[in-house]
């Protein structure tokens, strides 16, 4: 009867020790999770099939990180594939994104800032081309970020979008559509809408943003309306 009952009792504690244990973990990843910052990027698209990336920029100007790029640029090599430029049946689209993948600053030889497709980016910061209509990507970033202004980019691209101004090949019409805004990164939540700022290269040759949106049409309409939040993490 003794040896029964302290059995009994052992498997009690046990049982017991085992709940606390689980009840401990679930709180301490409960408080990790939710102490951790968030972003949160929502775009209106007007058309379907475009190419788009969302990145963060320092107040300083310095590349932080990637938040977002379609999965045919990041992971399946479409602005760095074989064959000739422009080719139809293959070569590399250098202008699909070129302000992001220049500002990424990653060349991956002869001069192209696109990941190919043996060395896809991380599945993370990628999906599939959004449809039309609402896109919402939340993002946290893989470090704590410091206090401070930044700002969040959004460039957009889609092929066979030509026009009497841009038709450059089968593929290649108008230019990809840079939008920015700013988010304060703090104690405080921060929401911003972004504005058009202007273009890319026609041929994706750097990444430098051109302010003359003149002779773009359909290319300015892609995006509707974009903004972002940014949530602190809880102390």
């Amino acid at each position: 009867m003794i040896k029964e009952f302290a059995r009994r009792g052992t498997i009690l504690c046990f049982c017991c020790l085992f709940a606390v244990v689980i009840f401990w973990g679930s709180e301490v990843f409960a408080e990790t999770k939710n102490a951790q910052m968030t972003f949160s990027f929502s775009i209106v698209l007007a058309e379907k099939k475009c190419q788009m990336a969302i990145w963060l920029v320092s107040e300083q100007g310095v590349f932080v990180d990637t938040v977002y790029v379609t999965k045919k640029v990041a992971k399946k090599g479409l602005g760095n594939r074989g064959g000739e430029i422009d080719n139809k049946w293959g070569g590399s689209r250098l202008s699909v994104l070129p302000v992001w993948a220049h500002q990424r600053g990653f060349d991956y030889g002869e001069g192209n800032f696109y990941p190919p497709k043996d060395r896809p980016l991380v599945d993370a910061v990628s999906s599939a081309t959004p449809k039309a209509g609402k896109f919402v990507w939340l993002w946290q970033p893989k470090k704590i970020l410091k206090p401070g202004k930044y700002y969040y980019y959004i460039e957009i691209n889609k092929s066979f979008d030509d026009n009497e101004h841009h038709d450059y090949s089968w593929y290649r019409g108008q230019p990809s559509v840079i939008w920015q805004g700013n988010l304060i990164v703090g104690s405080q939540f921060s929401e911003s809408k972004a504005k058009i700022m202007g273009h890319g290269h026609v041929a994706g040759s750097d990444g430098k943003i051109n302010s003359d949106l003149s002779t773009l049409t359909t290319a300015i309409k892609l995006i509707e309306k974009a903004g972002a939040i940014y949530r602190p993490g809880k102390n």
